[in-house]
């Protein structure tokens, strides 16, 4: 089958949904599919088949990510392009909520084929963050004005609520996917489906295998008079909580080191405030690495560290660590409720305070010879050939029923 995946950047750039969507495209290519990716242009998005780039405009002043500007342009660029294409679409799966979902919704809608949809991310909890209440609703109202439009349906459904122009969006596709139980159980409380499928984001075959195979060539045991190496990864930005982290380590002091992956706008921030408690011998800013580079940067680690509360839909990293036998200390316990119970530790609430307990604890235990990692290993349902295979049943699915539907 030939599947078109809408995403609202480019898979190239950063992030963990476009790191998910190459991975998908990687294992439906394997298993002898076609899979062509519908985006905005992004600087580090290289010239290659298997994807139709739509006109951008940079929204980063890396051009690493982008809007599209100009719907009209990317509707008349689509049709175009697939009156041109021998092998036609089979399905079209939605990846993103803003543009991609515009012009992707529309675009099946007009070539009359079936929809499966992927709610990644909390639209509302993200905008209201970074815009505020009143802008935030300024820009759902402009959303959904559009995506009526495009979509034809009458104009009286504008909403300024994201959860309700969630719910326009979902209505247009044949099934609604979460990548997590808790964030599905979200979109169904707040009534944007009365039932959404779980599908995880899964994790490369290739790169797990290959980590734990070398591993496993090291039998070697944890010196338990070395420091504990706890790693935290992810944009360093408010949201994630790097600045409570780095106060919490400093409240601990631990017998232990941290690394710190990723950049943001609060780089700086930390960087000085590392500098401030006297902790540039402890604590480190790594900047971003490849994808394969920090997967084992998780294996080499002790423990990870997750600070975002309330923000994360799957908790991608938690999940990245554990496929190689790395718990974590977790401040959302909706991520820690995807997992079996005392695999990880679990922080009892958001202050700096409890999260500098969780490290005091994980550390001492750590130290003492706590082996729950090895509980995580070898979980085949974190990898992306489970999910692949998964998904393709799904595909099939809304294929034959919209086949059924058109005779």
């Amino acid at each position: 089958m030939h599947i078109a995946i809408f995403t609202d950047q480019h898979p190239r750039s950063l992030g963990g949904i476009q790191t998910s969507i190459m991975l998908q495209k990687k294992y439906l290519e394997r298993a002898g599919h076609r899979v062509t990716i519908v985006c905005p242009s992004s600087s580090k998005g290289r010239a290659t088949d298997g994807f139709w780039i739509l006109p951008t405009w940079p929204i980063a002043f890396n051009f690493e990510y982008g809007f599209v500007g100009n719907v009209r342009r990317s509707r008349k660029r689509l049709d175009r392009g697939f009156n041109e294409l021998h092998h036609k679409f089979d399905v079209v799966h939605i990846q993103g909520d803003m543009w991609s979902g515009i012009i992707g919704l529309g675009f099946a809608q007009r070539q009359r084929l079936p929809i499966v949809h992927t709610m990644h991310f909390n639209m509302s909890q993200v905008v209201s963050n970074l815009l505020g209440k009143r802008l935030t609703r300024y820009l759902f109202w402009l959303l959904s004005r559009e995506l009526l439009k495009h979509v034809n349906r009458p104009r009286n459904g504008t909403t300024g609520d994201p959860w309700v122009y969630l719910k326009l969006l979902a209505q247009e596709a044949e099934i609604l996917f979460a990548p997590s139980h808790h964030f599905a159980k979200d979109l169904m409380h707040h009534e944007v489906s009365s039932k959404v499928k779980v599908m995880h984001n899964g994790i490369d075959d290739d790169t797990i295998h290959h980590i734990l195979e070398q591993a496993a060539a090291k039998p070697t045991k944890r010196d338990p008079k070395a420091p504990v190496r706890i790693i935290w990864s992810g944009r360093i930005q408010t949201e994630k909580r790097p600045l409570e982290f780095i106060q919490a380590f400093a409240l601990a002091n631990p017998d232990a080191t941290a690394e710190l992956y990723g950049k943001g706008y609060q780089f700086k921030k930390a960087a000085k405030l590392i500098k401030e408690l006297g902790l540039e011998h402890k604590v480190f800013l790594r900047g971003s690495v490849p994808y394969t580079t920090m997967l084992r940067r998780f294996a080499e680690a002790d423990v990870l560290a997750q600070t975002s509360v309330g923000f994360e839909t799957q908790g991608m990293t938690v999940y990245e660590a554990a496929a190689v036998g790395t718990p974590s200390i977790l401040c959302d316990h909706n991520i820690a409720g995807e997992f079996a119970k005392d695999v990880h530790w679990t922080v009892r609430n958001e202050s700096v305070e409890a999260l500098a307990e969780s490290i005091s604890k994980a550390v001492a235990d750590i130290k003492a010879g706590d082996n729950r990692g090895e509980r995580l290993k070898n979980e085949d349902h974190l990898l992306q050939t489970g999910a692949t295979a998964k998904m393709l049943k799904y595909y099939a699915s809304v294929i034959e029923a919209h086949k059924a539907k058109s005779y």
